[in-house]
This record gives structure tokens, sequence and C-alpha cells, in this order.
């Protein structure tokens, strides 16, 4: 049997009242499926997600400033 024709056979199984339950499950799944986002957009959405909020926005740049202390470096 194909994935397709089990899918059937369980859904003949179902109570009607059950079913509608089904159906919007299997809307949200389509939907969902449709909103396809590239590689690079699910890395930028986790790592945005993920990021550790220093309130600190140059970081990376005067990393030596703040790990250890030394002076400032002049902004480019």
């Amino acid at each position: 049997m194909t994935i397709k024709e089990l899918i059937q056979a369980e859904l003949e199984r179902i109570p009607e009242e059950q079913l509608e339950q089904v159906y919007k499950l299997l809307r949200e799944f389509n939907e969902k499926s449709n909103e396809s986002t590239s590689d690079w957009e699910a890395l930028g959405d986790l790592l945005e997600e993920c990021k550790v909020k220093t309130g600190v926005d140059d970081l990376s740049y005067q990393h030596d400033h703040y790990l250890h202390g030394t002076p400032k470096r002049k902004q480019l």
C-alpha cells in the first residue's frame, strides 16, 4: 500500500465528528509547508532568537575592552 492509501484507510476508521479536527490539522500542515523559508533565512531566524542581549552594540568590535579592560578602539 502507498502512504496515500494508508492515510485513506485510517480516515475511513475515524468517526465523522472527528474528521473536522483532522481537516484543520491537514490545512495547518499545508499552510506551514507553503511558507517555506530558505536555509539562510531559517539560520538567521535561529541566530536572532538565540542571541544574547547584552545592551552593548559594539561587543565584537570592542571585545578587548570588555574582556581585558584595554582602551576602546576608535570607531570606524
